[in-house]
């Protein structure tokens, strides 16, 4: 064989076997995008949950609980005294959510409605029930259960002082610590927190109504710092940075009253 035809073997061969690794090459870049968004059945409460921050009442008993991941690496939390996990029901006219959170240090600095919680400790749900991904509604409550509660129009740009202008008119909040409270030098156990909203504070321009058929979309999260320990940052569909990334929103499914 002459040089020039060893040489266009050599090259159609590669070529050959180029073309049969790129479809490799390019699908696994865009696996990620493709991986299924989880979803969560919020079963309809009968008799609605007291929010008192308790989570003792019936519906929350027969609720099944999701946990949250590391938020960076998307693996299981392995510590059970740091692990969270999250419940969720409705009923005609709200949507009541519970976190259980377990934590050898609670405590908080804040007081007043829209501060920085996520500086420190909080719990963190993001809600969007229309079809414009870059919008929608931010709670975080503290252990003092101080709230912050905006609304996002531009998730990579936020100016907050804007966004923290709405302020959710129905909102209820409540927390329970088993521990000491700002206690920095004890050991706690748990924080909880009940959360009831109104579908009428989540209607925007884009939604005139919520129902089992509206399709919801929200994401679960929670910022952890305790004394002598890593801080933490937790979701239930983990962003790997920034908790600001509706594309990993999880799926809500409001199941009916099968009373009616």
């Amino acid at each position: 064989m002459s040089p020039n035809n060893i040489f266009r073997f050599r090259l159609k061969t590669w070529m050959l076997k180029s073309i049969g690794l790129f479809p490799c090459f390019v699908m696994i870049p865009f696996l990620g995008l493709y991986a299924q968004a989880p979803e969560l059945e919020a079963g309809f409460a009968v008799t609605p949950p007291k929010i008192d921050g308790k989570l003792n009442d019936q519906v929350w008993q027969s609720a099944v609980p999701v946990s949250l991941k590391e938020n960076r690496s998307g693996q299981t939390v392995q510590d059970p005294l740091l692990a969270t996990t999250v419940m969720v029901c409705h009923d005609d006219s709200t949507l009541y959510i519970a976190f259980r959170c377990n934590d050898p240090d609670i405590w908080t600095t804040f007081t007043e409605r829209d501060q920085h919680l996520w500086e420190e400790e909080a719990v963190e749900v993001f809600i969007d029930v229309d079809d414009f991904p870059d919008n929608y509604v931010e709670i975080e409550v503290s252990p003092a259960n101080v709230l912050f509660d905006s609304y996002i129009t531009d998730p990579n740009h936020i100016d907050v002082p804007k966004t923290a202008r709405l302020d959710l008119k129905g909102i209820r909040t409540a927390v329970q610590v088993e521990g000491t409270l700002n206690q920095r030098d004890d050991k706690d156990t748990v924080w909880t927190v009940e959360i009831a909203l109104p579908f009428e504070d989540l209607i925007t321009e884009h939604t005139n109504a919520i129902t089992d058929q509206t399709e919801i979309k929200i994401n679960f999260y929670r910022l952890d710092s305790n004394k002598g320990m890593p801080r933490g940052a937790y979701s239930w569909s983990p962003t790997e940075k920034s908790f600001h990334k509706p594309s990993v929103f999880g799926r809500l499914i409001l199941i009916p009253n099968d009373r009616n």
